[in-house]
C-alpha cells in the first residue's frame, strides 16, 4: 500500500532525525535555524514545484470542485473540532487547544511530501487548493479560538495572511492558470529544494521526540482518547462519507492528508504565545500524533479505500 511505503519513509527519517539529535549534530538552536530554512524556502518550493512542470492541468470544473471538497473537509474539521471537547470532558481553558489540534494537521509538512511521493508533482495542484483556505483558517480562525476570552485578544488582520506560504500558494496558481512556463534552470532549482521538505522536516520532528515526557504522556487517558477520535475515528467517518460523492483518488488521497495527519507543529508555538494554560497539551497532543500516525494513517487508508 502506498500510503503506508510513504509512512515507513517518514519514519526511517524520523529515526535518522532522533540519531541525529542524540549525536549532536541536530540540536536546539540549530533544529530552530533549520526549521527557519523549511518554512520559508523549502516549504514554498514545494508548493511551486507542482506547478512548474509541464504536466496536464486540470479543467476549471475539476478546480472548482476539488476546491469545493476542500471547504468541506474543512468545515466537517471544524464542526468536529468544537465538539471534541465536550465529549472528552476537557476544562474551559483547554477548548481551544483541542479544537484547533482537531483541525489544523501537519497537512503541509507531512501531506504535501506524501502526495508528492505517491502522485508526483503533477498532483500538488490539489493541495495547493486545500492549503489556501487552510492558510486563510489557521492565521483567523486558529489564533482567535485559541486565545482565552478577554479584552488583550489579538484582532485578525488581513496582514496576518501576508507570509511566505501563502504567497507561494498564491503565486503558483498564478501560474497555473496563466500557463506560464518556467526556464528549465528555475524549474529544476524549485523542484530540487522543494525535494527538502519531506527529509529536513521529518528529521526535525524525529530530533523533538526525546524531549517529550513520554511516560506522563502514554498514561494520559483522556489525551489517548483524543488521539483515537483525532486520527482515526474523525479522518475514518468523513472519508467514508465523502468517497460516496468523489472519485478521484488524488483527492481522497488528499482529503487523507489534511484529516488524519498529526496536529500541526505551529500550534505548540501559538499556544506559547497566545493561552500559555494550554503550551504543554499542546506539545503532548502534537508528539503523540505524531508517533501514532505511522499506523493510523495507512489504517485509515486501507479502511477507507485509498492507496
Amino acid at each position: 500500500m502506498m500510503v503506508l511505503q510513504q509512512m515507513l519513509i517518514f519514519l526511517c527519517l524520523m529515526l535518522l532525525g532522533v540519531w541525529a539529535r542524540e549525536k549532536g549534530m541536530l540540536t536546539e538552536d540549530n533544529q530552530k535555524q533549520i526549521s527557519a530554512l523549511v518554512v520559508n524556502i523549502a516549504y514554498p518550493a514545494i508548493i511551486l514545484s507542482g506547478v512548474s512542470g509541464n504536466g496536464a492541468h486540470m479543467e476549471g470544473a475539476e478546480l472548482v470542485f476539488a476546491f469545493g471538497v476542500a471547504i468541506v473537509v474543512l468545515a466537517a474539521a471544524v464542526a468536529l473540532g468544537k465538539i471534541t471537547p465536550y465529549i472528552l470532558g476537557y476544562e474551559k481553558k483547554y477548548h481551544g487547544i483541542i479544537n484547533v489540534m482537531v483541525v489544523f494537521t501537519n497537512i503541509g509538512f507531512m501531506g504535501m511530501p506524501m502526495i508528492h511521493g505517491i502522485y508526483g508533482a503533477d498532483a500538488l495542484i490539489y493541495m495547493t487548493v486545500f492549503l489556501i483556505p487552510f492558510n486563510v483558517l489557521f492565521y483567523s480562525y486558529a489564533i482567535q479560538t485559541m486565545q482565552p476570552a478577554g479584552n488583550d485578544k489579538k484582532k485578525f488582520r488581513l496582514s496576518d495572511l501576508v507570509n511566505v506560504g501563502m504567497g507561494a500558494c498564491v503565486l503558483s496558481v498564478i501560474i497555473y492558470f496563466s500557463g506560464i512556463r518556467l526556464p528549465y534552470v528555475l524549474n529544476t532549482t524549485i523542484q530540487m529544494v522543494g525535494g527538502l521538505t519531506a527529509p529536513l522536516a521529518m528529521m526535525l520532528i524525529g530530533a523533538s521526540l526525546p524531549d517529550i515526557p513520554w511516560k506522563s504522556v502514554l498514561t494520559n487517558g483522556r489525551l489517548i482518547c483524543f488521539v483515537m477520535l483525532k486520527m482515526l475515528v474523525f479522518p475514518t467517518a468523513v472519508l467514508l462519507t465523502l468517497g460516496q460523492f468523489v472519485e478521484n483518488q488524488i483527492l481522497l488521497a488528499v482529503a487523507l492528508c489534511a484529516l488524519a495527519t498529526p496536529s500541526g507543529n505551529m500550534l505548540a508555538m501559538l499556544a506559547a504565545l497566545y493561552n500559555k494554560d494550554s503550551f504543554l497539551l499542546a506539545t503532548e497532543g502534537i508528539s503523540l500524533t505524531t508517533a501514532v500516525s505511522v499506523v493510523t494513517m495507512p489504517l485509515v487508508a486501507y479502511l477507507v479505500g485509498i492507496g
